[in-house]
């Protein structure tokens, strides 16, 4: 006998998703799943675009950090002695019967800083020697016969060179397979101590005053960085040392490098003519900033990345540029409303051609500074 199927059971239906249900959930899930691939991959090329800018200028970085750790350090190792005025020195005069005019520092080291083309040659050109460089002398160790020197007195010198980069390339490497690179590149000129130059006896430093760091400039130079295109120095004095002059009123911190250019032979640093000391009617010495290291630096330095730094190279054939004449910004006003605009100038420039850029820029003190009260 057939059991008899209840009336509840024979119209019960099982239902299901129907097409239009799946086809708008397959939507909305494509459409969360879009928008996470969309987010996953903006994270991904940010990340990677800050990377790749971190490591590109990682080596402008560790270029400034060792400009400013090795200028930080640099000595005159100042002395006082006796100044005759006949002699201009300290050298008593023949008869030795005129007595000195005084007191004054001597120093056999120099601390030099300027536009790099007036260093490096007397016809060096700014498009291959922009801004500016700096030569001085430091316990730094380097030495190419002694170990366990550390306090040993090296000559130092950083400048900004246009080149190609052939005889860093190995010699196996054709330039059909890989490209000459024509670059700008922060230059560390690092003699070792026991002698600058093989075309003359003894140190530079000593022997060849005033341009002992033009002896042996491009067999004693490596490349610190690449595409680092300029660097600008700038002495100061610190505000809290500032006196006021007979006029009552406060001097400018950069006084005593009134065009960017600092000499510690030269007494006031208005020109490349070296000012020596000078002795009025009364006697008195005026020595001015000679055979003192400025207290302070300004360190600026701008760098490009290398697919900027390619660009402007297309752009201009491989061949120099003249940065500063074609940035307008000549850096030989110091004062802070001038820098800053030469500085903005800079930016501009490379901002309207896109090109990738980073400012470093930092005050230094340099701790072998020895200024006295007359000097202020």
């Amino acid at each position: 006998m057939k059991t008899p199927i209840s009336s509840f059971t024979a119209h019960r239906v099982r239902h299901g998703f129907t097409l239009v249900e799946i086809l708008v959930s397959t939507v909305v899930l494509s459409i969360l799943m879009l928008i996470s691939l969309t987010s996953l991959e903006s994270m991904q090329r940010s990340w990677k675009s800050t990377r790749v800018r971190v490591e590109q200028f990682r080596g402008a970085r560790t270029a400034f950090e060792t400009l400013s750790r090795n200028l930080s350090q640099a000595t005159l190792n100042t002395y006082w002695d006796y100044y005759y005025t006949e002699t201009k020195s300290n050298v008593p005069p023949v008869n030795g019967s005129t007595p000195p005019a005084g007191y004054v520092r001597q120093s056999e080291l120099q601390f030099w800083s300027g536009p790099a083309r007036e260093a490096v040659a007397a016809t060096a050109d700014q498009r291959t020697y922009p801004g500016h460089g700096v030569f001085f002398q430091a316990p730094l160790g380097q030495s190419e016969r002694h170990r366990g020197l550390a306090a040993l007195l090296n000559a130092r010198g950083y400048y900004i060179q246009f080149g190609s980069d052939e005889a860093r390339r190995p010699d196996f490497l054709p330039e059909a397979v890989t490209r000459v690179h024509h670059r700008y590149r922060l230059m560390e000129y690092r003699p070792p101590a026991e002698i600058a130059t093989a075309n003359a006896p003894g140190n530079a430093v000593y022997t060849k005053p005033d341009v002992w760091f033009r002896e042996g400039l491009a067999t004693s130079s490596r490349v610190v960085a690449d595409n680092i295109v300029l660097l600008v120095i700038m002495p100061l004095v610190p505000e809290e040392s500032l006196t006021p002059g007979p006029t009552g009123q406060l001097p400018d911190p950069w006084w005593i490098a009134p065009v960017y250019r600092y000499n510690s032979r030269d007494a006031f640093n208005k020109d490349p003519q070296v000012d020596p000391v000078s002795v009025d009617v009364l006697n008195n010495i005026r020595q001015g900033t000679q055979h003192l290291l400025p207290p302070q630096l300004r360190l600026t330095l701008v760098a490009l990345d290398e697919a900027g730094a390619a660009r402007w190279a297309e752009l201009s054939g491989d061949e120099p540029v003249d940065l500063q004449v074609d940035a307008k910004a000549a850096f030989t006003d110091p004062s802070s409303k001038q820098y800053n605009a030469d500085l903005q100038s800079v930016k501009d420039y490379f901002q309207t051609r896109k090109i990738n850029y980073r400012v470093f820029s930092e005050v230094i003190t340099l701790r072998n500074a020895r200024w006295d009260a007359q000097t202020f």
